[in-house]
């Protein structure tokens, strides 16, 4: 087996790298950071965004494994580094989970991708399946995955989606909303068969952020936006217990969770 691990900068990671590089030398797995059969990610959320976006073009090819350590997680927070031992021995048997990803263009998107125009109302056809749903203008828009709701949507008053891998949402970033131009100006679900497009009609100062990672406007000013046909898989040592259910309310609520 092939491997790659990602950490974040933090001391304590940088040591469980180290434990686990040793361990995974030990087993007779080999390091490529190019081309791994899985990717060992040591943080948080932020981290493993890293990690997919440095092997974005391998997404569908590779097995995520998750090691939390540092900030809140909801795709990290499923393992510990006590867990890795029994990971190994059971990592061609286990099941991974599976976390949508919208495809933007040619590029798969985690949490969201955000169309914005901080300078002057960004312009903007939104077409629903070849229909056309309004022009917007305001700051911007926001596509959110599911596993994306809880954090940048979330703080826009998006939806938070416990659907895992059938839905995905738009957000209207302060849009105009006047006597003389209004639009939607709600949330917007969508399921696996919708096709977005968003056409820019005033493409200056434009900027397309996918995830952590600024892009390049297309040259013809458009970006189709869709549910992805594979998913992301991650191997977990406890998936059949933690749920986002579970997660979502020892993150956000002050509730003591039902035993």
């Amino acid at each position: 087996m092939k491997y790659s691990i990602v950490k974040n900068d933090y001391n304590e990671s940088k040591k469980m790298s180290d434990e686990l590089s040793d361990l995974l030398v030990s087993k007779k797995w080999i390091e490529d950071n190019k081309n791994p059969n899985c990717i060992f990610v040591i943080g948080g959320d932020g981290t493993f965004l890293k990690a997919a976006e440095i092997f974005n073009n391998i997404l569908d090819d590779v097995i995520f494994v998750p090691i939390k350590s540092g900030g809140i997680g909801f795709y990290t927070n499923h393992n510990r580094i006590s867990d890795i031992q029994e990971i190994l021995n059971n990592i061609e048997k286990q099941k991974p989970i599976e976390i949508s990803v919208l495809e933007a263009n040619d590029y798969k998107v985690i949490n969201e991708i955000k169309i914005i125009n901080n300078l002057r109302p960004l312009e903007a056809d939104v077409m629903i399946d070849g229909e056309l749903l309004e022009t917007f203008k305001g700051t911007g828009l926001v596509f959110s995955t599911s596993g994306g709701s809880t954090g940048f949507a979330k703080s826009h008053n998006g939806a938070v989606i416990i659907d895992e891998n059938n839905i995905f949402q738009m957000l209207e970033i302060a849009p105009v909303s006047n006597n003389n131009f209004r639009t939607l100006s709600a949330p917007v679900i969508f399921s696996r068969k919708h096709k977005v497009e968003v056409i820019i009609k005033k493409p200056n100062d434009v900027e397309i952020i996918v995830d952590s990672k600024k892009c390049k406007l297309p040259e013809n000013n458009l970006i189709k936006i869709q549910m992805g046909e594979k998913n992301i898989k991650l191997i977990s040592k406890n998936s059949e217990k933690l749920t986002k259910t579970k997660i979502l309310n020892s993150i956000f609520t002050t509730n003591k969770a039902y035993n």
